[in-house]
């Protein structure tokens, strides 16, 4: 029997119980496509699981409203780990600047310290799982499935490593299960809202759908630049987004201008991005709640 990207679901099974002699999961979900399928696959496998959520508070409000008012219900109660030194916008102000390719403290502040802390005081061995795909990137076409983190101090498991974006589409329907809403309106990607590197579709969706936080990033460039620029006149501006690796400043405005622009390609069917969204799921007749929330403003 096919599951998923799996083949022989029994077989795989098996080999999954082996593997884990017994030892319990902490499942990272994120309220993103992939870890929700990999949720759903260690339910119909019953292999045991706990899930957590690594909360940045910079994710859209419907990621918070689907996993813990929707998705919850179905994959089990998830425990929110934060860092004890806030969210995204927080560590920003602390910093006096943006994350970036060179410095990508939020990823350590916010995510891998929570885990960490969260892993080493169980009282058991357990086995971080976490829903990434070698499809996603050439970076991550390089991780093994298994692997001991010396960080964390237990295995890693990457179960739908191999899998396509349609064979997670394909779990999600074989449970009934309705994606984040983010993916009806064109979204790639959920998370942070907006992830320093969001792609030009994914910064028109947020230009488009979320309005209010493309200002409150623009108040936050100011907020950051103007404290910068009173300690030391001198001092290079700072944006929530740059250009190529040196990190030049691109103010949000500016961003959100780049994303409209210079659309390269042709398409047979001109379609807005909120449309490929659902077509892309299948479920554009959907009833789904941001969308009528939407709807209705």
């Amino acid at each position: 029997m096919r599951v998923g990207g799996i083949g022989d679901f029994e077989e795989w099974k098996s080999m999954a119980r082996r593997e884990l002699g017994g030892r319990e999961i902490v499942a990272s979900v994120s309220g993103g496509k992939d870890s929700t399928a990999m949720a759903l696959l260690l339910k119909e496998a019953e292999i045991p699981y706990r899930c957590v959520h690594l909360d940045t508070g910079w994710d859209h409000p419907s990621t918070y409203e689907y996993l813990f008012e929707y998705l919850s219900d179905i994959i089990g109660e998830v425990t929110v780990l934060r860092s004890h030194k806030g969210g995204l916008k927080d560590l920003i102000r602390q910093y006096k600047f943006f994350p970036s390719r060179v410095a990508r403290f939020c990823t350590r502040e916010l995510k891998l310290v929570p885990i960490k802390k969260y892993i080493r005081s169980q009282p058991e061995e357990v086995v971080n799982c976490i829903g990434v795909r070698a499809q996603e990137s050439a970076r991550r076409a390089k991780y093994p499935e298994w692997e001991y983190n010396n960080e964390l101090q237990c295995d890693v498991w990457r179960p739908i490593l191999h899998w396509t974006e349609e064979d997670v589409i394909a779990m999600h329907h074989r449970h009934g299960v309705i994606p984040n809403p983010l993916y009806l309106v064109g979204s790639n990607r959920v998370g942070c809202w907006p992830c320093m590197f969001a792609n030009k579709t994914s910064l028109r969706i947020l230009a488009t759908e979320d309005p209010e936080r493309i200002a409150e990033i623009r108040a936050l460039e100011k907020e950051i630049n103007d404290f910068r620029r009173s300690t030391n006149p001198n001092s290079k501006p700072v944006s929530w987004f740059s250009i190529g690796s040196s990190d030049r400043y691109m103010p949000i405005d500016d961003a959100v201008k780049w994303a409209f622009t210079d659309r390269t390609g042709k398409e047979l069917f001109d379609v807005t991005d909120r449309e490929s969204g659902c077509m892309r799921w299948g479920l554009c007749e959907l009833g789904h709640p941001f969308r009528e929330k939407n709807s209705t403003d």
